[in-house]
């Protein structure tokens, strides 16, 4: 199936998700019945601002209807998810590793605090302190743990629920550039300007979670519904 046939399917989908005949959908948006139609059969394409004016109507966006991913359908996966027997074990599996993490970030923590300090007194021990010769603050440390704990929750949302969820990408890069930030920022206060860096890819995320759960959906075996004649169904419209 290329892109548009997909956008056709989506169209279609969608339009009776919202429960609405192709008749009612074109008096909606000011097109003919005949028009719609024909989007519905790849044979055109409404615009871009009709486009976003249907998934207004839907209570969707232009993404949903792209993706082919309604709101409910997402729902509907979890709940689905929820009810294997397996799911609170998977579950279980995401807290322990989530915890397990936060407890080696602890058990660093003071380590550093306790073992390094700021180095060592003129009789020979540890100096305790939060922050190192150079400047450097331990407690960054649990801001490592946050890219940490979002890179968990997306193979879990991935693997359980079939989703690729887009906050969890995008803690795990704003994570990653405030950890690298706060790791060099007594040595050069202008770092900064590394979030700089994350805007092109934050745009990356969400064109990469959109295309990849359009290739989850469609590799999720679907219902065959009986073929019907174009002009047969629009009569019956």
């Amino acid at each position: 199936m290329d892109d548009q046939e997909k956008l056709a399917h989506n169209l279609v989908k969608f339009r009776k998700a919202a429960g609405l005949t192709q008749l009612e959908l074109s008096e909606k948006i000011k097109y003919s019945n005949k028009t719609v139609s024909k989007w519905e059969r790849a044979e055109s394409f409404p615009d871009v601002f009709t486009l976003k004016k249907i998934a207004e109507i839907y209570g969707v966006t232009v993404n949903d209807i792209l993706d082919g991913v309604a709101p409910q359908d997402v729902h509907e996966a979890e709940d689905e998810a929820k009810r294997k027997p397996d799911y609170p074990v998977k579950r279980a599996i995401l807290v322990m590793s989530c915890a397990l993490l936060f407890c080696i970030t602890l058990v660093a923590f003071f380590l550093m605090v306790f073992a390094v300090g700021r180095g060592r007194t003129p009789d020979g021990g540890v100096e305790i302190s939060l922050f190192n010769a150079a400047g450097y603050c331990y407690a960054v440390f649990f801001v490592y743990n946050i890219p940490l704990d979002a890179i968990a929750c997306f193979i879990f949302m991935l693997v359980v629920h079939k989703h690729a969820e887009k906050w969890c990408l995008t803690v795990i890069l704003w994570g990653i550039l405030a950890s690298i930030h706060l790791s060099i920022i007594y040595l050069q206060p202008l770092t900064a300007l590394i979030y700089i860096c994350g805007v092109p890819f934050q745009i990356l995320i969400t064109n990469f979670c959109r295309y990849l759960n359009l290739a989850i959906n469609d590799g999720e075996p679907k219902k065959k519904a009986p073929e019907k004649v174009p002009e047969q169904e629009d009569k019956n419209k």
